[in-house]
């Protein structure tokens, strides 16, 4: 995608400068478990650096995420994994929470990773859901999440003004990995966290916060979930690098890294506040779901199924309707004198 060579070690900048900060907010409260947290980042920070370096194989990454997913959630086993009543599972038993913790975990961060694939996309994407997150966890009461995200926004904003295109510089795995990982746990402490039914404010919050933080983590999940899809259809394997992301399908269709990278991040935009709008208006959970889908298909590239149903339309059934019309026209069209004439003549023989 780049004519020139461009280093891909910007995670390493955006890394340190947050935990420089989550050493200074760790002196708030919470030690211990700020200290697992830092230990789960510099490990990520590490593999991705060692894989932009060395290029590390799959599996190794694979078990050095799984090794980091076990660590954090045996340190949140406290946390309460509460689905509020949606499709009837409410408080998840703890195997069940453990188990889905490691799962988000990996899976999130790896959607995350997957997205880094054009200038300015993951870190715009990354500053907007670390922005959002930040918001809620100040109004949850949540200060040291809410300083956490704020301060990955803030490492953000920095390295963003390099990423742009044309780009100078790449986050690399060095960062896509470890801030994916923050993202997910941002968003699994939303989900988790109680104190939002204190406030009738943020009682919608409450009620629907894994829809919430579904659609603020949209454009990755839907993207991952495509391209497992597609390939599985194609009879190809969803673990091997390609060129069928959303944004190489964008970039495809002719648009520029920028325009690209810019129609995404209004895209999740659009869908989280959307998806907002319907919590603070007592929307059942199943439309609310649905809704995320259908804005996500209507938007965002399928796999190729929009194009083909343009193509009929444009190329088959909307020339067809204009011959049909055509005709009748034709044939309701008034005859002009000479040829009455002729129809007299033949109709009188």
């Amino acid at each position: 995608m780049h004519a020139r060579a461009t280093p891909a070690l910007g995670g390493s900048g955006i890394m340190t400068g947050f935990l420089v900060s989550m050493l200074v907010i760790q002196g708030m409260e919470q030690y211990f478990k700020m200290g697992v947290l830092a230990i789960c980042v510099a490990t990520l920070t590490f593999v991705g650096l060692r894989d932009d370096l060395f290029h590390m194989k799959a599996q190794h990454k694979f078990l050095w995420q799984l090794a980091v997913a076990l660590i954090f959630a045996s340190l949140m086993s406290h946390w309460t994994y509460n689905f509020r009543g949606h499709f009837g599972i409410h408080e998840l038993p703890l195997p069940f929470a453990f188990g889905l913790c490691i799962l988000a975990l990996i899976f999130f961060t790896n959607a995350y990773n997957l997205i880094d694939g054009v200038d300015g996309l993951a870190g715009s994407l990354g500053l907007w859901i670390s922005l959002k997150m930040g918001l809620v966890s100040f109004l949850a009461g949540d200060r040291v999440f809410s300083l956490l995200a704020l301060a990955l926004a803030g490492a953000l904003l920095g390295f963003l003004r390099f990423n742009f295109a044309p780009a100078k510089i790449f986050m690399g795995d060095t960062g896509s990995l470890t801030i994916g990982f923050m993202l997910t746990v941002f968003a699994l402490r939303f989900v988790t966290r109680e104190s939002y039914k204190l406030d009738p404010e943020l009682m919608p919050l409450y009620r629907h916060a894994p829809l919430v933080a579904i659609a603020y983590l949209i454009i990755p999940v839907y993207d991952t979930i495509r391209v497992i899809i597609v390939r599985i259809s194609r009879r190809s394997s969803p673990f091997v690098a390609g060129r069928d992301h959303i944004h190489h399908e964008l970039l495809n269709f002719g648009l520029t890294h920028s325009v690209t990278a810019g129609y995404l991040l209004i895209i999740n935009i659009l869908i989280s506040l959307a998806t907002l709008l319907l919590a603070y208006n007592s929307i059942r959970p199943w439309i609310i779901c649905a809704s995320i889908v259908l804005m996500a298909v209507l938007f965002l590239p399928t796999g190729g199924q929009k194009r083909m149903l343009w193509f009929l339309l444009t190329h088959d059934i909307l020339p067809l309707l204009q011959g049909k019309s055509k005709l009748v026209d034709e044939s309701s069209a008034p005859l002009i004198p000479m040829e009455a004439g002729r129809v007299q003549k033949q109709e009188a023989r």
